[in-house]
């Protein structure tokens, strides 16, 4: 289907990537260059327990449709070097800066038909990375319009609403333990333990948290990039995604000053993949690693083809143009 190629890239530390060209012959291709989301994933977006591999999908679709393709480890993950646990979003953005920079250079690649596909916190990494580096075009899967700090205090709302839901016996002793004002506690002391110290790691209950990516986050706002946004985007949810709002998907295209096509899949979860479980945090969170077993959604993959090949007959378009001007 493709070939592909292992390169090191040169950031702030050497991140390993596997960029990937449509068989054929030794022409530039249009690249889209992939931005994992939140955790500790590799190039193909798995994580320990979690083997995602949205990436590798999207990457084999990708090249079929004529594309190059470019994704890479995290850093501090697989064979990039560095440390995870004491990387901050500033740091996210310029390792993905650094793969853009790479790729633009590299002599099959066309650098002026250059898209961004971001999925989860790739949502929020791209559009930051497009004001150092403008790219062509993006894709945002699963993505946000607002600092990640107010998704993830969305997100505690509707844990306690799914706690306080609950019914019979279970729900009773839920309430008689006062679950849900537990909750709130600990995320109160969590926050003024990030907030209490310039470390990048602290240990939170004997779990090891990234402190400086928590209290960066809060400082990045992705609405203010994403209307420095002018070149077409593709921006996708889902209806059973527990981790962003739908609605941000409206937000995405008033903000983008570029063409902007957003599409809402039904029963689609944030893993990329449909369920028939109704719509809970706690249950889609619970039913996530089971419905990793199936590939990524089909009707994503469709809407993604379409797209793509629109956008190749744009540029096929825009040179034909050029071609009689000349």
């Amino acid at each position: 289907m493709g070939k592909d190629m292992e390169v090191m890239i040169e950031g702030e530390f050497p991140l390993a990537a596997t960029l990937t060209i449509p068989e054929g012959s030794n022409e530039k291709y249009p690249l889209v260059v992939m931005v994992h989301g939140s955790g500790p994933t590799d190039r193909d977006s798995n994580a320990k327990g979690m083997p995602m591999n949205i990436f590798k999908q999207l990457s084999d679709l990708v090249v079929a449709e004529g594309f190059a393709s470019i994704r890479y480890d995290k850093r501090g993950i697989g064979a990039s070097k560095g440390d995870f646990y004491e990387m901050g979003v500033h740091d996210l953005i310029n390792d993905a800066q650094a793969v853009v920079e790479f790729a633009k250079q590299h002599p099959n690649i066309d650098s002026e038909n250059v898209i961004l596909l971001g999925h989860s916190e790739g949502s929020i990494i791209a559009p930051f990375v497009n004001e150092k580096t403008p790219v062509d075009g993006m894709i945002l899967l699963a993505g946000t319009a607002e600092p990640l700090a107010d998704t993830m205090t969305w997100q505690r709302e509707e844990i306690i609403k799914d706690v306080k839901s609950v019914k019979g016996f279970q729900g009773w002793i839920i309430r008689l333990l006062k679950v849900d004002q537990k909750i709130t506690k600990m995320n109160e002391d969590l926050i003024q333990a990030l907030l209490g110290t310039d470390a990048p790691i602290i240990k939170y209950k004997g779990k090891k948290i990234n402190a400086k990516w928590n209290r960066e986050h809060i400082h990045f706002d992705v609405s203010k990039p994403l209307q420095n946004v002018t070149g077409p985007v593709l921006a996708i949810t889902g209806t059973k995604d527990v981790n962003v709002k739908v609605s941000d998907l409206e937000k995405i295209k008033r903000l983008v000053q570029g063409e902007c096509e957003t599409h809402i899949i039904q029963d689609m979860t944030h893993m990329l993949r449909k369920t028939d479980v109704e719509y809970s945090f706690s249950k889609i969170m619970n039913n996530n690693k089971k419905s990793l077993k199936q590939p990524i959604d089909s009707e994503l993959k469709e809407i993604m083809i379409a797209w793509l090949r629109n956008w190749k007959n744009r540029q096929v378009k825009t040179e034909d143009t050029e071609t009689l001007v000349k």
